[in-house]
Formats: C-alpha cells, sequence, structure tokens
C-alpha cells in the first residue's frame, strides 16, 4: 500500500458512521477524535480514531477501514467484485474469528460495519513490529524467531478453524456473494496458464501434466481434511508482533481454502508478497516444522508423511502457476521488472528451483515439477546474468 505525501483527513460523514456502529456495539454514544490516515491502498483508506467519549469498556482508539469507490473499480455491494469482494471478507473473517474459542487471538475485534456506506471499525491492536521490520532489521536471531512466531500464528489459526466452513459460509453469504465473478476460485486458469508460460519458453510439458493439473484442480476445490480458515495474504507486513505476541491483520482475501496455500509460504518464499527476499536453509523448513506441529492439534491427517508431502506439493505448484499468471514470462523475457527489492526474473527462478525440488522429494506432482525444472533450465540459458536472490538483510 502506497502512504500518502499529504493525508486527506476523514470525511464527517465517516467518523459518524464509525461513531454509529461504535455505540450500537457497546450500548452508549461514542464520540471520536481527529483521525489520521494511516494507508491509502488501492481499495480502501485506513484511519486512526482516538476515542474521546464512551465507557470503561470502550477501547482507548480504533481503526476504520473505508473502501474506495472509483470508475474503474466501482463498490458495488451487490456484487463480487473488487472491492466489495475483499471488504466483505474482510468483515466476515474478522467477525467469524472473534467466535473461536481458543486462548489464542488471531486478529483485531470487529466492532461493527456499514454495508451500503464500505465502513468497517476493528480494534486498534496498537503500534507494534512487523515481521518485514525484523526480516529488513540487523537482528538475524530476532528475524528468525519472528518468522517461527509467524508460521506457529498461521498454524493454530487453520488447527482452531478446520471444521467450521458452514459456520464462516453462513456468515460471508449473509454480506454479499462470496465466488468471485472473474472465475478465479474455479481453477480453470490452471491448465491453459501452465502450458502457455511452458510454450513461450519452447518447453515441451512432461508426459502426464494434464492428468496432474486435472488432479491439483479437484484437490484445490475439495480440500478434504486440509480444509481451513486462512488469511490468504499472508505476507511479512500483515504480521504484526505486539511484543512477542503475534497479530494477524488484513484479511481482505480471507476464506475457507487449503490449509497449506498458507503453510508453504516459506518454503514458496511469501509468495504474493511484494518484499521478498531469499530466506537461508534451513529456516523454511523450520517454519514449515513449526506449522505443522500447530496444524496436527485440529488436522491429525496432517501427521500423516505421505498425506502432508503431497498437500505441500500441491500449494507450491499452486503458487508457482499463479505466479506465471501474475508475472508472465512473455514479458519477462522482454523486461525483468524490479519489485522493491527482487525482480521477477530472480523470483521465477528461486520459486522454480523450490518446486522441482518439493514434487521430486513428495513423488507427487512430478511431472508438472519436472516441466518446471526444464523451463528454469531454459531461464538461465536465456537469462545468464540473472543473479541469486540476495537474503533478506537481517541475515547478511
Amino acid at each position: 500500500m502506497n502512504k500518502q505525501r499529504h493525508p486527506l483527513p476523514p470525511s464527517q460523514a465517516l467518523m459518524t458512521t464509525a461513531e454509529r456502529l461504535l455505540g450500537q456495539t457497546f450500548g452508549k454514544s461514542v464520540r471520536l477524535g481527529a483521525g489520521a490516515l494511516l494507508q491509502d491502498g488501492i481499495r480502501s483508506l485506513v484511519y486512526r480514531f482516538p476515542v474521546l467519549d464512551g465507557l470503561p469498556q470502550t477501547p482507548a482508539s480504533v481503526i476504520v477501514k473505508h473502501v474506495k469507490s472509483t470508475e474503474r473499480a466501482p463498490y458495488d455491494p451487490t456484487r463480487a467484485t473488487m472491492p466489495a469482494w475483499a471488504f466483505f471478507n474482510e468483515w466476515a473473517s474478522l467477525q467469524f474469528l472473534g467466535t473461536i474459542p481458543t486462548g489464542t487471538t488471531f486478529g483485531p475485534r470487529f466492532y461493527g460495519g456499514d454495508a451500503a456506506r464500505g465502513v468497517l471499525v476493528m480494534e486498534d491492536v496498537g503500534h507494534g513490529t512487523s515481521l518485514e521490520q525484523f526480516l529488513m532489521g540487523t537482528d538475524p536471531h530476532r528475524a528468525a524467531s519472528a518468522l517461527i512466531g509467524f508460521a506457529v500464528i498461521h498454524g493454530r489459526l487453520h488447527a482452531a478453524t478446520i471444521g467450521k466452513h458452514d459456520e464462516f459460509r453462513q456468515l460471508r453469504e449473509s454480506l454479499g456473494p462470496c465466488m468471485l465473478e472473474d472465475g478465479y476460485q474455479t481453477y480453470e486458469w490452471l491448465a491453459p496458464t501452465l502450458y502457455q508460460a511452458a510454450e513461450v519458453l519452447g518447453v515441451t510439458p512432461a508426459r502426464g501434466v494434464e492428468q496432474e493439473v486435472a488432479a491439483l484442480k479437484a484437490s484445490l476445490l475439495h480440500p478434504g481434511p486440509f480444509l481451513s480458515f486462512i488469511q490468504a495474504d499472508s505476507c511479512p507486513d500483515n504480521c504484526l508482533f505486539i511484543g512477542s505476541t503475534p497479530w494477524l491483520v488484513d484479511f481482505e482475501g480471507g476464506m475457507f481454502d487449503q490449509a497449506l496455500k498458507e503453510g508453504v509460504y516459506g518454503r514458496m518464499h511469501f509468495p504474493t508478497c511484494r518484499c521478498v527476499y531469499r530466506m537461508p536453509e534451513p529456516l523454511p523448513r523450520q517454519m514449515e516444522a513449526a506449522y505443522r506441529a500447530e496444524l496436527v492439534k485440529g488436522c491429525p491427517e496432517a501427521s500423516d508423511d505421505h498425506l502432508f508431502s503431497q498437500a505441500v506439493a500441491e500449494a507450491c505448484v499452486y503458487w508457482m502457476i499463479g505466479w506465471y499468471q501474475m508475472a508472465p514470462l512473455s514479458h519477462i523475457l522482454e523486461h525483468d521488472r524490479l519489485i522493491v527489492a527482487a525482480t521477477d526474473r530472480q523470483r521465477h527462478l528461486l520459486r522454480s528451483d523450490v518446486v522441482a525440488q518439493t514434487t521430486e522429494e513428495a513423488g507427487h506432482m512430478e511431472a508438472i515439477g519436472a516441466t518446471i525444472g526444464a523451463m528454469a533450465t531454459k531461464m538461465r540459458m536465456l537469462w545468464p546474468d540473472a543473479e541469486a536472490m540476495l537474503a533478506y538483510p537481517a541475515f547478511r
């Protein structure tokens, strides 16, 4: 998200809406002070407001998210399009997580929402340190500890929500349509995206790819024991540490899905994130082990090495093909784009190597893995000057 150089103050209408929602939650009129803009994102504006008047249990401050409606992406709460789809995901996610009876707090408390105005009011968890800040710092031990904390909180989240899909679905459907209109959640794009990427590089897909892609699609649509609630955009800047306690923020992608999509975030080097550097071994494996130790508490099937390694392989392949869609090779052959820390080519090469190794180790999705490995070989021939991705500053 981009920060504004000249922050615009929140409108009086937004403050009035937030005060009304807080009054409904706490049973007494609430008055807010002047708000400060925290983030000016693609889909929303995020403000922090001090609470001036309220009850003893009223928080000292709150976070208010206000959806942006633009000509290109108008806010329509009746359709599963951006930004409404993401807004209602976050609303449902925070409300749902507040009902999970565990000793772990996963994210901010939900205080209220207004669908017509696109306003969401939530708990202000305070000024913490994000995982990204630790990774970009100078203390390797603190950065490694934060990575393990990130893995643990996601494992606990998945374990605690397995079996609760119907509860979340009812809540989410009460707000608006759940299935994105662009067809992304059908996974029909998997096969054509992989074949197009291979064709661009002149690589012939290995025998068996067609059957494996079909099996991957079926598994993603029906994750079986690995169906859990996921944050879906588990980037280092969306994990905030208050002291040593991790909090998850930003649930615009929150949904029930295949748990290992999130469980392999370390292995796949944060596949949806902008600020990506390499993590030195054995940290990704240590993260995965910590994650799995928590996951098995709610998903005993995760203790089965065969089932778990298959789910890991499928999640890695999913993210790799998704990356071909996000950063098409046809574009990267012409121009290597730098995204904050690493280039598209560096990301392709690192993640391709991970997928090829993971599928081989698992003995699963091997035809896809071999194809991706062949594509990486061809990429290195085409890009002989491509440098290996640097490690996060904390590990240099």
